[in-house]
């Protein structure tokens, strides 16, 4: 959009005129004199006139980008009457980089690695699929992400956090051709630093290791654990790495995908960070509930064409162009798996058209004849999501959502809690978890579909991350899922409504103002 780069270009002479002000004002502050005292006077004036037309210019392109009312309305309240606050949360997180194609390179060799894997791999019959659910979501997926729907998979579900970081650590020793890894925290302590010295070990026996990490998610990752693993010959690279943080909108936009990919036949998905923490050691979190699902079959081949993707946006490495790339997408090692689970697997981020997993979620919940179980950390919803819940649980769908009991961020938390008394209202059933913290990012829908991956429902992942999701059509598969959600269960505790109703007028206000933002992130 033109109105985007006029918008860019003032905003790059407004931070040479900040640079112009404040190197007046030292100036001044030493040497004094009338001159310059004139000199800052005026260069504070056009600064003000500069400011003013960012402000107002950013209004324009927010109402041309026909957003949601409520968003657009949001952001206009607040660079009016806080505009220095609005101006800096803009720059952060008001950029809509899926219109203005900001990852047009990543795009075009997406679409060209999954045109490859649609060669590789027969797609499965969506006729054999057994539920009209199904046959619903295949169609919405295959058409808004292109998700290759496959048949032949196995699939093991964990929720143990230390038997899944065990599992992933077991698969990397046993590695004989690659190691391909996105995290998005990387924590430099007894679990990191296991990680990173087992990478080591495989790079330096000729395995070749790739690693993409969240710039942003690992600032105080320390320089010593990066330059050990790119030494040992581990290509560690940050994903979209800002230089300038509190400069540079890009920040807003992560890459919040948990995978590893062994050799091209194995791979790991779920919302397992690699830290201590993750693993139930830190005293304030407690026990880590988490899901892990480690995936041998036909879906390798799809997340490993996502992670070439990836690989070469941050890389500029096309292993798609490889002479290697039969060893990347190796169909013969995959060819021994003959159990029937159908896959689609689903990436979401600012790089795509549609915002593919909350369309997912939308029409899964929409959808909803019996019952939905969601395991979620954060509950930070739009109003379609919200009204597609509600009118679940009014249309008799038990709706059952099991939350953390305790804060991991103040905001997210509070925000989620603002939701609370209008779903249980209508019926909809609120768990907080009270055996540690709930980190897990499951739905299930029906006995029919289970969604799991690295998607909290919220409103930054649907929009502003770059994420992933598995979605299972196997009813051993989800039936094992829904156990583990029952498990769950036996260590939460539900809201009662009128209890909820009495929480002080504290609480209430942090509730407010957090879901005040909200629309903001």
């Amino acid at each position: 959009m033109p109105s985007h780069k006029l918008l860019d270009t003032i905003l790059l002479i407004l931070g040479l005129a900040f640079s112009l002000l404040i190197v007046a004002s030292l100036i001044q502050l030493i040497f004094g004199g009338d001159v310059l005292q004139t000199f800052h006077r005026v260069t504070s004036n056009v600064i003000y006139v500069i400011f003013g037309l960012t402000i107002f210019l950013i209004i324009v392109v927010l109402m041309l980008e026909n957003s949601s009312p409520v968003h657009t309305l949001a952001w206009i309240m607040v660079l009016i009457f806080v505009p220095v606050v609005g101006f800096i949360l803009y720059l952060f997180f008001g950029r809509n980089w899926r219109k203005i194609k900001l990852f047009n390179r990543k795009e075009i060799l997406d679409k060209e690695l999954m045109d490859r894997i649609s060669q590789l791999i027969p797609e499965f019959n969506s006729a054999l699929l057994n539920h009209n659910l199904e046959h619903k979501l295949h169609r919405l997926l295959r058409n808004n992400g292109k998700a290759i729907l496959t048949g032949r998979n196995q699939i093991e579900l964990i929720s143990d956090t230390g038997i899944a970081f065990s599992a992933i650590c077991d698969a990397i020793k046993a590695a004989q051709d690659h190691v391909h890894l996105v995290y998005f925290s990387i924590a430099s302590d007894s679990t990191g630093n296991y990680l990173k010295n087992l990478l080591i070990q495989k790079a330096k026996a000729g395995i070749e290791v790739r690693f993409i990490y969240d710039d942003v998610a690992c600032w105080k990752l320390p320089r010593r654990f990066k330059r050990d693993l790119i030494l040992a010959g581990v290509k560690f690279i940050p994903f979209m790495p800002v230089w300038i943080p509190f400069l540079n909108s890009r920040m807003n936009y992560r890459n919040h995908r948990k995978l590893v990919v062994i050799d091209g036949k194995m791979a790991f998905l779920g919302g397992l960070n690699i830290g201590d923490q993750y693993l139930g050691k830190d005293p304030y979190y407690g026990y880590w509930r988490d899901s892990v699902a480690i995936f041998e079959g036909e879906a390798v081949l799809s997340m490993q064409a996502i992670f070439m993707g990836d690989w070469y946006f941050v890389s500029k490495e096309n292993l798609f162009r490889s002479d290697r790339i039969n060893h990347y997408l190796n169909r013969e090692a995959i060819s021994h798996i003959q159990m029937q689970s159908p896959v689609q697997i689903l990436a979401s981020g600012p790089d795509t058209n549609h915002a593919s997993i909350l369309q997912f979620y939308f029409s899964a919940i929409a959808n909803a004849h019996r019952y939905i179980m969601i395991n979620t950390p954060y509950l930070i919803l739009n109003e379609a999501l919200l009204m597609a819940l509600k009118t679940a649980a009014i249309s008799g769908v038990k709706v059952q959502i099991i939350l953390p009991g305790k804060a991991d961020h103040w905001i997210v938390f509070w925000g989620s809690r603002s939701y609370f008394e209008e779903l249980l209202e209508v019926s909809v059933e609120i768990y907080e978890y009270q055996r540690g913290f709930m980190h897990a990012k499951i739905m299930i829908i029906d006995d029919e579909v289970l969604g799991l991956g690295t998607a909290n429902m919220d409103l930054r992942s649907f929009n502003h991350n770059f994420e992933l999701t598995a979605l299972v059509y196997s009813d051993d598969i989800v039936k094992r899922a829904s156990e583990a959600f029952y498990q769950d269960l036996a260590f939460s505790k539900r809201l009662d409504l009128e209890e909820f109703r009495k929480r002080g007028l504290i609480d209430r206000s942090k509730e407010s103002l957090c879901r005040l933002f909200s629309p903001l992130l």
